[in-house]
């Protein structure tokens, strides 16, 4: 009975002893921020050339003149989801200024999205979505995995590239890019 007992407060003990190490030695998670369109290899404003939710095309050269936040995402990716919410922010917030989002999609099929849509009552004129179904756009703009957002500005180039969730559209550093851009 005393070797069991003891085994357990061993096992106790050294479980305690490896959490507080893990803890303390844990690396440090790089936090998402803006960084500048070389991060990620661009020189120049990849085309965009996509069907929407109706099947309309939508050309992003069409949209100079507006400052517009591309955003890769899927339903299934975890914090795309979690971002959904401050993109709409985004678009209700700067829309009547020239501003606009556009969702690319990653490979998935129209009755999927918009199951993700009506689970998540999301309406789907929230702002665009657009079907990249063989990730062709996603690989021109070098997107560092999912999400991954890029901000374009009015003349069309690409003024920052933000890799990872965007978890709270009214921070100063997201806000003050937006809202210098949309001065311009």
């Amino acid at each position: 009975m005393k070797n069991s007992s003891l085994k357990q407060s061993t096992r106790g003990i050294a479980l305690s002893f490896t959490l507080v190490l893990a803890y303390f030695f844990q690396p440090q998670i790089a936090q998402a921020q803006w960084r500048p369109a070389s991060y990620v290899g661009l020189t120049q404003t990849p085309s965009i050339e996509l069907n929407n939710l109706a099947g309309q095309s939508l050309d992003l050269g069409k949209l100079k003149g507006k400052v517009v936040l591309v955003n890769f995402w899927a339903s299934w990716c975890e914090p795309c989801r979690e971002e959904f919410g401050e993109l709409i922010h985004l678009q209700e917030k700067y829309d009547a200024k020239g501003f606009k989002v556009l969702a690319i999609n990653l490979a998935e099929m129209k009755p999927r999205i918009m199951q993700f849509l009506k689970g998540n009552n999301i309406p789907d004129n929230a702002f665009e979505i657009l079907l990249d179904r063989n990730s062709i756009t996603y690989k021109s703009w070098k997107a560092r995995g999912i999400p991954s957002t890029f901000l374009v500005g009015r003349t069309g180039k690409i003024e920052g590239v933000w890799i990872g969730s965007i978890d709270n559209a009214d921070n100063d550093e997201l806000k003050g890019k937006i809202e210098s851009l949309l001065r311009q």
